[in-house]
C-alpha cells in the first residue's frame, strides 16, 4: 500500500490523534515534508503549527546514506552503525558535520528571519515526518525538545522500518505509524507522488496558520 501524497498521510495520521484535541498541543513538522504532514494535523487538532529544523549529515550514494543529523542548538547525533558499516573517516565525518551545519545555519536564516518559534515549554509536542528510514533524524529532534522542556512527545509518521519504528517508540511518550514495514530503503518508495517540498511552500504553511500566536510572527 502506498500513500497518495503527504496530505492523504496526515489526513490519516490526524484520525489517530483525535484525542489530543483540547489537549494545547503544537504541532511540529520534521523537514519541509514533515510539515505538510504536520500541517494536517494541526487542522484537524485545532494547533498552532511550526518547523523544527534539522540537518542530515550525508555520506555521497547512491543513494545518500544518513550518517547523523544536526538539530537547532548545535546537537549533533550520529548513526554509529553506518559509520562503521561504511567505514568513513574521521576527517570525513568532520568535514560532513560542518556542511550539515552550514545548511543548517542557511535553514534557520530562512525560516527564523521572518516566523519565531511557537513556545513549546510545557506543552505536548506532536513532532511529524513523511516517514522513518534510519530514525536518526528523528532521534535528533526528539533530543531537541527534551532539552526544551516539553511535557510530551508524541512522534507521528505514515511509515516507517520497523526496528526503527521499535526504537523510536521506546524514546517518546506516544508514538504513531500507519505503517510499519521490514525494510524501508527510500521513504519516497511509499509514495505516489513525493515531489520535493520548496521553502517558500514550506513558508506559506507557516505564515497563513491562524493559530499561531501573535508573538511568534514578524
Amino acid at each position: 500500500m502506498r500513500f497518495r501524497d503527504r496530505r492523504e498521510a496526515g489526513e490519516r495520521l490526524a484520525l489517530r490523534l483525535r484525542s489530543l484535541r483540547g489537549d494545547r498541543a503544537v504541532v511540529l513538522g520534521l523537514s519541509e515534508g514533515g510539515l505538510v504532514v504536520a500541517g494536517e494535523i494541526a487542522d484537524v487538532l485545532g494547533a498552532p503549527l511550526d518547523i523544527l529544523l534539522t540537518s542530515r549529515i550525508e555520506a555521497a550514494g547512491p543513494p545518500p546514506t544518513t550518517l547523523g543529523a544536526v538539530g537547532e542548538g548545535g546537537l549533533l547525533v550520529w548513526d554509529h552503525d553506518a559509520i562503521r558499516r561504511f567505514d568513513i573517516s574521521p576527517g570525513e565525518l568532520t568535514r560532513l558535520a560542518d556542511g550539515a551545519r552550514a545548511a543548517l545555519a542557511r535553514q534557520v536564516t530562512v525560516y527564523r528571519g521572518t516566523v519565531a518559534p511557537v513556545p513549546i515549554a510545557g506543552r505536548t509536542v506532536v513532532l511529524a515526518d513523511d516517514g522513518a528510514a534510519t530514525g536518526t533524524t528523528a532521534h535528533t529532534a526528539i533530543r531537541v525538545l527534551r532539552a526544551r522542556q516539553v511535557r510530551r512527545v508524541v512522534l507521528a509518521v505514515p511509515v516507517a522500518q520497523a526496528d526503527v519504528a521499535d526504537r523510536l517508540a521506546r524514546e517518546v511518550d506516544q508514538f504513531v505509524c500507519l505503517r510499519p514495514v521490514p525494510w524501508l530503503h527510500e521513504v519516497r518508495n511509499s509514495y505516489r507522488k513525493f515531489a520535493a517540498v520548496a521553502g517558500t511552500e514550506a513558508l506559506e504553511l507557516l505564515h497563513r496558520d491562524p493559530r499561531r500566536p501573535d508573538e511568534a510572527r514578524r
